[in-house]
């Protein structure tokens, strides 16, 4: 298992184009065409695997093998004697697998789903300068004599570092560019890109591998627990999703499905998927899932809560950044635990109903504080829930196009050119587009792109030139029993023109109080509202579930308030903004069946990239519905209302 790497690489701006004049860190030069002589090699791609002494498990329940084989593809660019070439490494979401074949060319795709144009992306790299490793992650694909371990640094992270190394000792063999004077073992130009369980591999790579010099994670975690269980309520409905492609066989699919789960995972998805449809139904709270995963009984393991909870978390950028403040190391053999000036580009989606904007915002925080240049981008696409309607828009943020401004930002960083293209990235970029009124028979996303640049992403009520400040000292509300609508608490009605609210509302403290009758646990749902004429809608689909009791922080990471997850939209004159409390909310129904119902569309294009089949929730089963009777006290609810460019350093982009 190697420890970190130490070194760094020189980076300046960069040109929207795979040729041209430049020079690398250790001194190597882009300064002539590729691919330009009597006979270039064509474009294409190798499959590869190696073979590592990394058990396939360290979980002694799973009879772990002593090594474990990795599968990857290298797409590579045109090339003659001589080239050489930047190196990407992408791997995919949970559930599915490498890419293995290049685009038909460099077109690039930026109103096609966020994921599917990053997807489109990377395959046509190649034609833009660059190698490509796609790698299956352990228990995906071609991979599966191993594991997943939910991105355990221990494991996948170690996996990334042994590419790396594979790329280094092959790279005359595939024409990529190496660093061998830069002071860092096996060094190369290297960057990452990879959208949900693709993107969690990246921030701990690059604290534990100093031959990264850039990442672009899309859609990805800061911190697991707090992604599955914000405000301890169970996110069932994307669990269970998961848990669907962890178990849901296909070979007819673009990508197989199904996952080699360790045994932690999979009695987790034994409790809450459609694996164990009635017990799934009653796991609201952290502790009803912390209970049932402790069964004697639990298949195929029993797991402890002392096991659960730093399993996910160490698996986490807040593991490393905790670690960090506290002084402590990350245990992998480095001298310190400090976190490199690595340049980041985010990119996170708005109505993300698994990992909201706070993901992003905490991550670029803490990448931020190394004073690299990160940047943040939000956009409409992301994780969608089928279950609540949802369709994926573009990974565009306003004018500024997803797609586009990664290609501009990987020339930047591993190419060292210049454009206007990575110079109009702004700081920060929220998304504003309009919360869609989206029906289940809808099969397209039709939003209109729509951003505000910032200097930095707000938090709470703001002040200054352009702020609207907005706060209410205590807030209270009431959903009693027989509650089947949402209750919508106002706030602010808005007096002006061309305000938005866009950023992460900031609560002080949140108390929830069990309602009469005590049936279960209670659980409020709160989302942020507008209501609009004679409508009420929930601002980006965001919602959160506390369970009974006060709630002062996002529990696990080091924050010292709650933060409801960031949102993005534009406000028209006389809206009324405030709070919504659902007495049930279908992001937190179990998945209680994966068949075909009555009304659903009959394939579902899931927010992975795959296709699994229509499904329904515990909300369709009135049965299973239980009520839910509670109230809510809020002290301190401030909202990030602004005008955009009168607000300092904003600006809108459509």
């Amino acid at each position: 298992m190697r420890g970190l790497r130490t070194g760094a690489a020189g980076m300046l701006a960069l040109l929207l184009v795979a040729c041209g004049s430049s020079s690398s860190a250790d001194g190597n030069v882009f300064d002539k065409p590729t691919g330009v002589c009597a006979s270039p090699t064509p474009a294409g791609a190798v499959d590869q695997t190696i073979t590592e002494n990394i058990p396939s498990d360290f979980d002694p329940t799973a009879n772990p093998a002593p090594t474990t084989t990795i599968a990857f593809s290298v797409l590579l660019p045109k090339r003659c004697p001589g080239d050489v070439f930047p190196l990407v490494l992408q791997s995919h979401g949970y559930g599915g697998n490498r890419l293995k074949t290049l685009a038909p060319d460099g077109t690039l795709h930026p109103q096609d789903p966020h994921f599917d144009s990053i997807d489109e992306l990377v395959q046509a790299l190649p034609y833009h300068g660059y190698v490509v490793i796609s790698y299956d992650e352990r228990g995906h694909g071609d991979s599966t004599n191993a594991n997943a371990r939910i991105i355990d640094p221990r494991a996948e992270v170690q996996d990334a570092i042994h590419i790396l190394d594979w790329a280094y000792d092959n790279a005359a063999t595939y024409n990529i560019q190496t660093l061998p004077h830069s002071g860092i073992d096996k060094d190369l130009d290297v960057g990452t890109i990879g959208y949900s369980y693709g993107g969690g591999f990246e921030m701990p790579l690059a604290a534990l591998d100093a031959r990264i010099k850039t990442i672009v994670p899309n859609g990805t975690w800061n911190d697991l627990l707090y992604s599955l269980l914000p405000g301890d309520a169970v996110k069932l409905s994307f669990d269970g999703l998961l848990c669907l492609l962890a178990t849901t066989a296909s070979t007819s699919a673009p990508i197989p499905l199904g996952v080699h789960n360790t045994p932690l995972v999979a009695t987790l998805c034994n409790t809450v998927g459609v694996q164990s449809l009635l017990l799934a139904s009653t796991i609201r709270t952290r502790t009803d899932l912390v209970n049932a995963m402790a069964r004697p009984t639990a298949i195929p393991r029993s797991v402890a809560a002392s096991e659960l909870d730093p399993f996910f978390f160490t698996h986490s950028a807040a593991y490393f950044e905790q670690q960090e403040k506290a002084g402590q190391p990350w245990g992998f053999g480095e001298s310190a635990a400090k976190l490199r000036k690595v340049p980041a580009l985010f990119l996170q989606g708005n109505r993300d109903t698994l990992f909201n904007l706070n993901d992003a915002y905490f991550n670029y925080s803490y990448f931020s504080g190394t004073g690299a240049d990160v940047r943040m981008l939000t956009t409409e696409g992301g994780h969608m829930n089928p279950l609540a309607a949802q369709l994926q828009g573009p990974a565009n943020c306003g004018s500024v196009q997803g797609v586009s401004a990664i290609l501009a930002w990987f020339d930047d960083k591993l190419k060292s050119k210049g454009s206007s293209i990575v110079d109009a990235i702004p700081k920060v970029c929220i998304s504003v587009a309009d919360t869609p009124a989206v029906s289940i028979v809808s099969t397209t996303y039709t939003g209109t792109d729509v951003g505000v640049a910032l200097n930095d992403y707000p938090i709470g009520s703001l002040s200054g030139s352009g702020a609207v400040p907005t706060s209410m000292p205590t807030l209270s509300a009431n959903v009693p029993l027989g509650t089947i609508n949402p209750v919508f608490v106002p706030v602010t009605t808005i007096a002006g023109d061309n305000e938005v609210i866009a950023g992460s509302p900031r609560i002080s403290k949140l108390t929830v109080t069990q309602g009469q009758p005590a049936i279960q646990t209670a659980v409020a749902y709160v989302g942020v509202g507008i209501q609009r004429g004679n409508s009420t809608f929930l601002v980006d689909d965001e919602v959160t579930g506390f369970v009974a009791g006060d709630h002062s922080n996002n529990r696990s990471t080091n924050d010292t308030a709650v933060l409801l997850p960031g949102i993005g939209e534009q406000l028209q004159k006389g809206d009324v903004v405030g709070l919504l409390f659902y007495p049930q909310h279908v992001q937190y129904a179990a998945i209680v069946s994966a068949n075909l119902v009555p009304g659903a569309i009959s394939v579902i294009d899931y927010a992975l990239g795959v296709s699994i089949p229509p499904i329904t929730s515990a909300l369709n089963l009135s049965a299973l519905a239980l009520p839910n009777p509670y109230s809510v006290t809020i002290t301190d609810l401030q909202l990030p209302i602004f005008v955009p460019g009168q607000y300092a350093g904003s600006r809108l982009l459509k």
